[in-house]
């Protein structure tokens, strides 16, 4: 289906047109010519601004909202925005008829949402109460938010001179066909040596600046790609050139992500150089699906991983699911969560298909599952993981995921990841380190953010370590070409990003 966005729209076209793939995901917006026009009016009557949104056209109806306008330009440009797409979803939602999980948001952070009304005095139940009113949420999510708050608040937030450090190693030995991050197949390894090199070139860079600024590491993780693809003598060389970092860190997670690139030696090397949690990422439990995602291992490869890892004293866990894979029912998808519950990981991460523009799935154009299927799916699972002893304590959402639906990360009380929470409610300062890493600088608890992105290509990256540590140098003196500095008071929080899409981020953890 095609569609055409009239009216003053003044810089909330993606917004708009985000909100409109709620309910039609494959629409294309076009400037003429459409099956379907979405018009869009307005009107300011003193300190009165009325909205109308009206289709006409494959789909009909109509919905009308009007405020009071905001002296302060930011917070009318925001109140303006949020009125032109609640217009649009309410219409499109009475010409639909249907009602989506997470009604009108858009964005990938919706705890920030909450945290946002907390900060104006509401209670955390008041909080989410008013954020599933003003955005149509279904009480399931609302319930959601406010137990992944509820766990967050309990755990220390990190200061200003605290910093999540990112290592990334984009190297697989087989690509998923769900993949979009930026990773590259080992192949015959002739990139590996000279990548490594550049990296414990950053990292050494990276340190010296640090103490420089008398920054402290608050979490390290490790991740890719697959680090464990690496070969032993290389993967050693990374850890050892993490040590200064990983001295002072409260958490160190390496990613060892394909069971089948998980050996006793490299275990024992990450075990040595002192990391405090593992991920071992199965996906599902059924070969034929393993094959099917280009996954080039079995279950019985996951479960003698899983107990080698315990052989060897891990005593932190996370295992990764995708809900939503192809050709798997509710009846697969329970069996694979029955399944984790025997194995009985620490933190379980349960992701919802997302099949993006450079997947092979989405190329190839095979189906997503609905959001009937899918959603019950992520219904078991939160029943799962809740009967496993494990809480919800960060989520996030993107685009192109299965039923407009979420990511969770669940984990018994004190397992929580620390890297992951502050990456998604962008609390944390993060050095990302790697080709691909978008590192940020956060100040004053996310009311100002910085970021400056390494180059995604591994090549490009060997070839121009020097300019990546430059930019990271440039981060923290607050300047520099390749930095994104928004125009925001020191106390103004960033919450015109709080309902669209995220504005870049480091890498988190990864399927």
């Amino acid at each position: 289906m095609t569609f055409t966005l009239i009216g003053p729209v003044p810089g909330f076209l993606k917004e708009l047109v985000d909100v409109v793939r709620i309910f039609l995901p494959e629409a294309q917006e076009v400037r003429e010519g459409s099956e379907l026009r979405v018009v869009i009016t307005e009107s300011v009557r003193g300190t009165q601004r009325q909205c109308q949104a009206n289709l006409t056209g494959v789909l009909s109806g109509s919905h009308s909202l009007s405020g009071v306008t905001q002296p302060d330009p930011l917070a009318d440009k925001r109140f303006h925005k949020r009125q032109q797409k609640l217009a649009v979803y309410f219409a499109l939602k009475e010409a639909t008829g249907m009602s989506p999980p997470w009604g009108s948001l858009t964005g990938i952070r919706p705890t920030r949402l909450v945290y946002a009304e907390m900060g104006k005095g509401l209670s955390l139940e008041a909080a989410a109460r008013q954020v599933r009113e003003t955005f149509d949420l279904r009480p399931e999510k609302a319930a959601l938010l406010y137990d992944v708050v509820a766990t967050q608040r309990n755990i220390r937030q990190p200061d200003e001179m605290d910093v999540g450090l990112y290592i990334g190693i984009p190297f697989c030995e087989t690509r998923c066909r769900y993949c979009s991050f930026i990773s590259c197949q080992v192949g015959d390894g002739r990139i590996l040596p000279g990548y490594v090199r550049a990296l414990v070139r950053e990292m050494g860079a990276v340190y010296r600046m640090m103490q420089a600024y008398a920054l402290k590491v608050r979490a390290v993780y490790v991740g890719g790609g697959t680090p464990t693809a690496l070969p032993p003598a290389l993967l050693e060389d990374v850890l050892a050139a993490a040590a200064p970092f990983i001295a002072g860190a409260g958490e160190v997670t390496v990613e060892a992500g394909r069971p089948d690139s998980i050996s006793r030696e490299k275990l024992r090397l990450i075990a040595d150089h002192g990391a405090t949690r593992i991920s071992i990422n199965p996906q599902t439990m059924h070969d034929e699906t393993l094959q099917l995602i280009g996954r080039a291992h079995t279950q019985a490869q996951t479960e003698a991983a899983y107990q080698l890892a315990r052989s060897m004293g891990f005593g932190h866990i996370n295992m990764d699911l995708i809900a939503g894979l192809p050709g798997e029912d509710l009846d697969m998808f329970g069996r694979t969560l029955a399944w984790a519950k025997s194995i009985a990981p620490e933190s379980l991460t349960v992701h919802t298909l997302s099949l993006k523009r450079a997947s092979d799935m989405y190329r190839f154009g095979e189906p997503v599952p609905q959001e009937a299927d899918v959603g019950d799916m992520v219904r078991l699972a939160r029943e799962t993981a809740r009967d496993m002893g494990l809480n919800p304590y960060y989520l996030y959402r993107q685009k192109h995921m299965a039923g407009n639906l979420e990511n969770v990360g669940y984990a018994k009380r004190g397992h929580e990841c620390l890297y992951n929470m502050d990456m998604m409610e962008d609390t944390g300062s993060v050095l990302a380190l790697g080709a691909g890493g978008i590192s940020k600088h956060v100040y004053g608890k996310g009311a100002r953010i910085q970021r400056a992105p390494n180059v995604k290509n591994p090549e490009d990256y060997i070839t121009r370590v020097d300019e990546m540590i430059q930019r990271k140098a440039a981060l923290l003196k607050g300047q520099g070409k390749g930095i994104r500095r928004p125009s925001l008071a020191a106390d103004q929080p960033d919450v015109l990003a709080l309902e669209g899409e995220d504005q870049g981020k480091a890498s988190v953890e990864q399927p």
